[in-house]
């Protein structure tokens, strides 16, 4: 009884807090404090990558820049639930969403993984002509230099001269996603699909489709049209299903969309596609204890720990385990 009667007064406390902290927290600014770190799959940090957490409920946008440890940190937000992406030319989008307290003195750690968006080499041993080979070599050193717009007028020209090497609309459709004209990248994604069609009524096993596919995906993901991104997603990984991190983001979409059980059917698909790969198991651990399913949590959160002992999230999940364990006693 006592038990209850102190939770009763801790949780009226912080109402008290809550209601009289409110402005404070006006338009999701506040006190809080969130902060991370950024690295390429092979686990290297990157630099000057753009992080920003937008407040969900009021739209309120705070602008980051991870340094060259890959860290990054955003101060100034108010208590809520806030979106944060991490955007970095040259490779995907990725985001998380989370509930940020300005009260609480050390918000858990968001950790991103960025994979590169590389050019695509589609039929260059095919070619025979020299001057068609070196006019696509230039499009791919312009397209790893950031020279996205010089990039695109190579690859286009490249596909004027070459239009039977129709793949290299993947490579006009990267330049125009990284540039910002999005109906243009979603363009060159379409025609690439519809070449694909043409020579085949199934479009199952290949990878040219799943990778068009999920350029439009992404394409969207860049203007917050999540469910668009989750169908082409969807599409993607059903035609090549085994891309680890497209499975992840496509869990990520569902998660944050609240539909929990689609979240880990997508973690799970990425833990399977690679099995010592620990974010998913991470996301699953938060997923699982969002469904109440305490034993599933934890079991996901020691994979995560196993596989990453060292990650930045890694202590704050370890102190979470054994309360879990009273809960299931």
């Amino acid at each position: 009884m006592r038990s209850k009667n102190v939770l009763l007064s801790g949780l009226l406390l912080l109402l008290i807090i809550c209601m009289t902290s409110w402005t404070f927290s006006q338009q999701g600014r506040g006190r809080g404090r969130i902060y991370g770190t950024v690295k390429d799959t092979a686990g290297n940090p990157l630099k000057d990558v753009k992080i920003i957490a937008e407040h969900i409920e009021y739209g309120t946008k705070f602008e980051s820049k991870s340094n060259k440890k890959g860290i990054w940190a955003i101060a100034g937000l108010g208590t809520g639930y806030f979106r944060i992406s991490a955007e970095f030319e040259g490779y995907g989008t990725v985001f998380h969403e989370m509930k940020v307290s300005q009260f609480s003195k050390k918000n858990p750690p968001v950790d991103f993984t960025l994979q590169n968006v590389s050019v695509q080499d589609f039929g260059v041993p095919d070619i025979r002509n020299e001057e068609a080979i070196a006019l696509f070599e230039e499009g791919n050193k312009l397209f790893e230099a950031k020279e996205y717009s010089k990039a695109v007028l190579k690859f286009e020209e490249f596909l004027e001269k070459n239009p039977e090497i129709y793949q290299v609309n993947i490579n006009i459709g990267n330049c125009y996603k990284e540039i910002g004209e999005y109906e243009k990248a979603i363009t060159a994604y379409n025609m690439m699909l519809d070449k694909i069609k043409e020579g085949k009524p199934e479009l199952a096993g290949d990878e040219g489709a799943a990778r068009a596919l999920s350029g439009i995906g992404e394409t969207y993901i860049k203007q917050g049209e999540l469910e668009k991104a989750a169908g082409y997603l969807q599409k993607a990984i059903s035609i090549f299903p085994k891309d680890e991190t497209l499975a992840f983001n496509i869990g990520e979409i569902f998660f944050k969309q609240g539909e929990t059980a689609k979240g880990i059917e997508y973690f799970t698909l990425a833990t399977e596609i690679k099995s010592d790969w620990a974010p998913p198991y991470r996301q699953m651990g938060y997923a699982y204890l969002n469904q109440a399913d305490y034993k599933m949590a934890i079991e996901n959160f020691k994979k995560f720990i196993e596989l990453a002992p060292d990650d930045p999230l890694t202590p704050t999940i370890n102190n979470l385990i054994p309360k879990l364990e009273e809960m299931i006693k």
